[in-house]
């Protein structure tokens, strides 16, 4: 059973959150959930792992109807198509998206009539490697090196994405994240020469503090988070991304887009408030619940835009963003209003897992009023 007051608590706690009695409605869908992630000798089970988006729209208050016909009729979606997908608004990769009016038809609809947007994003490759600097981290006596660290995971992220084939490698040689003790300097000592590799990847000062962080590792009785784990496998499951959602806004009613694993991940392990079980949440047909094809429209756009991040160096989104115009230009404003009156709203609402160098490619693409990404 898991308690979701004890879950709640730690996390109000953790980020300094507040705001998260207030009563909301959340309707979600997700994209990229891979389900599981893992290396074996093939490499990655997923050649590329996306990024995760779960979200979608919210709205102050207890459950109410929500009515898109309007916006259906707007957008000229036929009478015999019985659900709102992306894919009915806007087509193609993110930059491609952006050329459709239909989709600033979608999200000036959703401004108008007063819906919240909500998400987290989390970069699976991010979260599979982070533990690697908090293991070293936790047991080093350099306290600057904690502010730190938030880079220190997003160079190392940019490394293993530098090349992914070879990443898996390694992994799946030494069985990351379930290192044995004997394997923790021969890792250690191949994820220097590795980094060494691809020294080109990051700045000479970002290297060097990168480089002077793994070596302290070698000196380390043990690298907590990276040993006994079981071996190769990155990600379980992604039940413990629905759940935060649900633990947090403990009193707002959660409505989600029917998804088996995580179902079977509840039932093995059921949601409590105290000795009752949850209530807040349930999982529905978007067929049935317009909440929820409104989140499979914006949730497919922001995981294209984060994935389109992931992927792009900063000089190719600056040179995308020089060249918006029109309808594209007009798009990327409205979702930027979006998120910064989601953020204004309540912080909670926007939960980002991912580098550093990702979310200032967010600022620099989405250009936020003050100068920075707002999330």
């Amino acid at each position: 059973m898991i308690d979701l007051d004890e879950l709640r608590d730690g996390q109000i706690r953790f980020h300094h959150l507040g705001q998260t009695d207030s009563v909301y409605t959340f309707y979600y869908d997700e994209t990229n959930n891979v389900r599981k992630l893992y290396v074996d000798e093939d490499g990655f089970n997923v050649a590329s792992p996306k990024i995760f988006i779960l979200g979608g729209i919210a709205h102050e208050g207890k459950v109410r109807a929500i009515d898109i016909s309007t916006l259906r009729q707007a957008m000229n979606i036929q009478k015999n198509v019985c659900e709102l997908k992306l894919a009915h608004v806007a087509k193609g990769e993110f930059v491609e998206l952006l050329k459709s009016e239909k989709l600033a038809i979608f999200l000036r609809w959703i401004r108008d009539d007063g819906f919240i947007i909500h998400y987290h994003e989390l970069d699976p490759l991010y979260w599979s490697v982070v533990d690697i600097v908090d293991s070293i981290l936790a047991k080093s006596d350099h306290a600057m090196l904690l502010h730190y660290h938030a880079l220190l995971k997003s160079d190392l992220t940019a490394v293993f994405r530098n090349n992914l084939r070879a990443t898996a490698a390694l992994f799946h040689q030494y069985g990351y994240p379930g290192l044995s003790a004997e394997n923790r300097i021969p890792f250690l000592r191949d994820l220097l020469e590795f980094l060494e590799c691809s020294e080109s990847c990051l700045p000479e000062f970002n290297y060097f503090m990168l480089k002077g962080v793994l070596q302290m590792g070698r000196s380390l009785d043990e690298l907590a988070f990276i040993e006994g784990n079981p071996r190769n496998l990155l990600i379980e499951n992604f039940s413990a991304f629905y759940l935060n959602r649900i633990a947090l806004f403990r009193r707002s009613d959660h409505i989600l887009d029917t998804e088996n694993s995580v179902q079977e991940a509840f039932k093995r392990s059921p949601l409590m408030c105290g000795d009752k079980p949850a209530t807040n949440y349930r999982f529905a047909d978007s067929k049935d619940e317009a909440g929820i094809q409104l989140a499979d429209v914006l949730v497919g756009v922001l995981g294209k835009l984060h994935s389109y991040l992931t992927e792009a160096s900063r000089e190719e989104v600056a040179q995308a963003r020089d060249g918006l115009s029109g309808t594209c230009l007009e798009n990327v404003s409205l979702l930027r209003d979006l998120i910064s009156s989601s953020h204004d709203t309540n912080v909670a609402f926007l939960h980002h897992v991912a580098s550093v160098h990702d979310t200032d490619k967010l600022d620099l693409f989405l250009q936020f009023s003050d100068g920075r990404y707002a999330g």
